[in-house]
C-alpha cells in the first residue's frame, strides 16, 4: 500500500543510478499503490550546471532536451502500468521544482505544469539565491558566510520556501527544512578525544520558536500557505539515508505542522532501486511517536488528481511491511 511522491532515476538525473524502468519494476515488485514520477527540471544557465553534468558537457539546452524525453517516457510507463489490472502500482507523472534559484526558474515551472499537464509538483528549494545548499559542505558553507552565520542563511532559505510555496503552489512541499542537512560543525568529543559532527543548533544551543522568532515567522507563514492551498507536506525518508534520525522535517517543525493539522504524505525521494521505500519503518516509527493518526496520498480518479486519507493503523497492517521488512515490528 504505500506511496512515495517523489523519485528520480539514473535515466534522467546524472546523480542517480538505475533506469526509470527499473525503478518503476522495483515499486511495483515492492506493492506501492502510488508511484510518483518526478525527474528535477532544467536549470536554465550554466551557472547552476552539476559537476557530473559538466562532465558530460551537457548544456541548459541538453537538460530541456532530457526532460522532455523522460516526460515522453514517463507517460508511457503509466499507460503501460496504469492499464494493466495485474498491477496494483499506480504511476503519476510531474517533476520536482527548483525553487531558489531565482524567479526566471519558478516562471519555467508554472508553464512546464501546463504544457506537460503535470498531476503533481514536488516544490524544492535546493539553492539559496543561486548557492546550492544540498551539495556538499563546501557550498553550504559558502552561503553560510554569506548571510552571516546560520541565522541570517535560515532567514533567507524559509523567505524563499515561502516565495515558492506562494507561487507555484505545489501539491507536494518537498524537504521543508532541508537547509539543515549540512547545518553542522565537527568538535572534538570529550570523552573519545575524536572528532564528531553535531548540529550548529545544537552547539549555539539554540530553539528556533524561542531565539530567532523572525525565523519562526516565516516558518509559520509557509505552513499557513499550506493550509490554505491545501497542499501537503511530504515525510522524505532520504534524510535518514543521509545521517539523520528523523525523516524531514524536524520533530520541532512537525510539531508545529501537526498542531495546525497539516496534510502528510510519504516519499522515499529515491534515486535507485535500492532507495525505493527504504528506511520507511523508521518513518513510520517517528508518525507513531509524535501521534500522526493519518497520511494522505496522491491518487487518479475518474481523471482528476485526488487527494485521499488512510489511517495509520490501516497503513501499518499493510502487507508491504511484511513483503519488505520481515524482521521489523512496530
Amino acid at each position: 500500500m504505500p506511496y512515495t511522491h517523489h523519485s528520480h532515476s539514473g535515466s534522467y538525473c546524472k546523480h542517480a543510478h538505475d533506469t526509470l524502468d527499473s525503478v518503476v519494476n522495483t515499486a511495483i515488485k515492492k506493492n506501492f499503490k502510488i508511484f510518483c514520477l518526478t525527474e528535477h527540471v532544467p536549470r536554465l544557465d550554466d551557472a547552476y550546471i552539476y559537476p557530473e553534468e559538466k562532465e558530460l558537457d551537457m548544456t541548459p539546452n541538453s537538460l530541456m532536451v532530457q526532460f522532455n524525453e523522460y516526460v515522453k517516457h514517463a507517460r508511457q510507463l503509466q499507460e503501460k502500468v496504469n492499464n494493466d489490472s495485474d498491477i496494483n502500482t499506480k504511476i503519476l507523472v510531474g517533476f520536482e521544482s527548483e525553487g531558489g534559484i531565482n524567479n526566471e526558474h519558478l516562471d519555467m515551472c508554472l508553464k512546464l505544469r501546463k504544457d506537460i499537464n503535470a498531476e503533481v509538483i514536488v516544490g524544492s528549494v535546493h539553492h539559496v539565491n543561486g548557492i546550492d545548499i544540498d551539495f556538499d559542505q563546501e557550498t553550504w558553507n559558502i552561503g553560510f558566510n554569506k548571510y552571516n552565520g546560520l541565522q541570517g542563511l535560515y532567514k533567507e532559505y524559509f523567505t524563499l520556501v515561502k516565495n515558492m510555496i506562494n507561487k507555484l503552489k505545489p501539491e507536494i512541499v518537498a524537504h521543508f527544512d532541508l537547509i539543515r542537512l549540512f547545518a553542522n560543525i565537527e568538535i572534538i568529543d570529550d570523552e573519545t578525544n575524536k572528532k564528531t559532527k553535531i548540529s550548529r543548533e545544537q552547539r549555539l544551543n539554540i530553539n528556533i520558536e524561542n531565539d530567532w522568532p523572525e525565523v519562526w515567522k516565516l516558518i509559520n507563514e509557509s505552513i499557513d500557505l499550506i493550509i490554505e492551498y491545501d497542499l501537503a507536506v511530504e515525510l522524505n525518508s532520504s534524510a535518514i539515508r543521509k545521517g539523520w534520525d528523523t525523516p524531514y522535517p524536524k520533530d520541532d517543525i512537525m510539531k508545529l505542522m501537526i498542531s495546525k493539522n497539516v496534510k502528510f504524505v510519504l516519499s522515499d525521494d529515491s534515486h535507485g532501486d535500492d532507495q525505493v521505500g527504504l528506511n520507511y519503518q523508521f518513518v513510520m516509527n517517528y508518525l507513531i511517536k509524535l501521534g500522526v493518526k493519518d497520511v494522505f496520498y496522491y491518487d487518479i480518479q475518474d481523471g482528476k488528481v485526488v487527494k485521499k486519507a488512510v489511517s495509520l493503523n490501516e497503513l501499518l497492517n499493510d502487507p508491504f511491511w511484511k513483503i519488505n521488512y520481515p524482521d521489523y515490528t512496530f
